[in-house]
């Protein structure tokens, strides 16, 4: 017997003797087997799960062993529910509310946005009406720590964390004025704020960019798909799209997104049941050629919902592009909420996605990216070798990139790999241009 079914039968052995205790029912009549009879173990088989849970629970309360009602009762829902969804979940329904305000993109935030620059992180832009435009912070100023930790080693995906939370807690900053200087600490309040589509969106030097988003939200293709169309137009070549705890609920607008990169018509995933009747399906759906931009999308085990499911479109579709980082969370939208009479929720795989190359995830496992790099693989450090000051351009274009990745094993990797199919592309044009003699 697994571990899965183990806890199955033991979640409801306390059920069960829960009930019995609690109603002093009496203990169902077991006969005493002949002591000359051997009784062979049997298999567990949906007929004779009962009466063996039925046995064992006699014994139990023969030792006088008494359980948590409450406790118990989850405890079995659980069990069940992991021999058929083992990364399925129950809820309560406080939980309940908090996954759906996740899956929604609504967070507490402070409302401010910040940038990397060669001087360190800057306040990029403060939304109206929210708790940081009513404080002496302003566009410019530098953030030097954030709840107490320095920012001048940290990465992107650590900067923007602690400013957005699932609690109204305050962020207590540490800046630098751009008026005059001087340094100063402030405590923000969050508030609830719907997160925008966009976390961050920067044209980088060797014709490169970078794309963050918070979530695939319903709309939200509208605002991406625009400011891609934008960087291809100004003959970029490669993007990094960050998906890296990424969520959302719009399918529509993930489909919208892979398409892009795929041919008008082609199918990019569908949606079944568990017996692979096909319940929605999305194909490309463009009259524009697909993007002409090389695309590698950084994954982890917080990418799920509509963006992990972009995240599968992507990695059945994309001709010159990967995905880098970690496999994904497993929870491409294949979940639904399913109600219990105790006032319990199961949040349980009835769903799965299939791609357009044929790929299906049903919530067992997420998606796997094409270069893994291990949580917490460091990064070498070549900045602190550099005596001579950068002179030519492209060193001081170099730097930059350096020092915006720094700590960030996953995005330099995807830096140096788009960097080198660039370099790869320009020697074949070369080449061509120039054919040997």
């Amino acid at each position: 017997m697994n571990k899965y079914a183990t806890l199955w039968l033991v979640g409801l052995l306390a059920a069960a003797a829960v009930h019995a205790t609690e109603t002093n029912a009496p203990a169902p009549a077991v006969p005493e087997p002949a002591a000359h009879v051997a009784t062979p173990p049997e298999t567990a088989t949906e007929d004779n799960v009962g009466p063996v849970i039925l046995e064992a629970m006699t014994l139990m309360r023969k030792q006088g062993l008494k359980f948590d009602a409450k406790l118990a009762q989850r405890a079995a829902i659980e069990a069940v529910l992991k021999t058929a969804d083992p990364r399925g979940r129950v809820l309560t329904e406080k939980e309940l509310a908090a996954l759906q305000q996740e899956q929604q993109g609504v967070f507490f935030d402070a409302g401010l946005t910040v940038a990397y620059t060669t001087n360190g992180w800057r306040v990029a832009n403060i939304a109206s009406n929210t708790p940081a435009a009513n404080t002496l912070l302003r566009p410019g100023d530098t953030l030097l720590a954030l709840d107490g930790v320095a920012l001048s080693s940290q990465k992107l995906v650590s900067v923007f964390a602690p400013l957005r939370s699932s609690s109204a807690a305050a962020a207590r900053l540490k800046i630098r004025s751009a008026a005059d200087g001087k340094e100063a600490e402030l405590d923000i309040k969050r508030a609830a704020l719907p997160t925008p589509a966009m976390d961050s969106a920067e044209a980088w030097p060797f014709q490169l960019a970078y794309l963050r988003l918070n979530g695939v939200h319903e709309g939200c293709a509208a605002a991406v798909s625009a400011q891609l169309a934008k960087w291809a137009g100004e003959q970029r070549f490669g993007l990094v799209l960050d998906l890296r705890g990424a969520n959302g609920t719009s399918l529509a607008d993930a489909a919208t997104l892979a398409g892009l990169w795929a041919e008008n018509g082609q199918p990019l995933f569908k949606i079944t049941d568990r017996k692979n009747k096909e319940l929605e399906a999305f194909k490309a759906k463009h009259l524009a050629a697909p993007l002409d931009l090389t695309v590698i999308a950084l994954v982890d085990g917080e990418t799920r919902g509509a963006a992990e499911a972009l995240a599968a479109a992507l990695a059945g579709t994309l001709r010159e592009g990967m995905l880098v980082g970690q496999p994904t969370a497993g929870d491409p939208r294949v979940r639904e909420f399913q109600p219990l009479p105790s006032g319990l929720q199961l949040y349980v795989a009835t769903r799965k996605l299939v791609t357009g190359d044929g790929r299906s995830y049903d919530g067992r496992e997420g998606v796997v990216p094409d270069i893994r790099v291990g949580a917490g693989e460091e990064v070498l450090d070549f900045e602190a070798e550099r005596t001579k000051p950068d002179t030519l351009p492209e060193e001081k274009q170099d730097r930059f990139l350096r020092g915006r990745a720094r700590g960030d094993a996953t995005l330099q990797r995807a830096l140096d790999i788009l960097r080198g199919i660039k370099a790869l592309k320009q020697r074949a044009t070369d080449n061509a241009k120039a054919p040997a003699r």
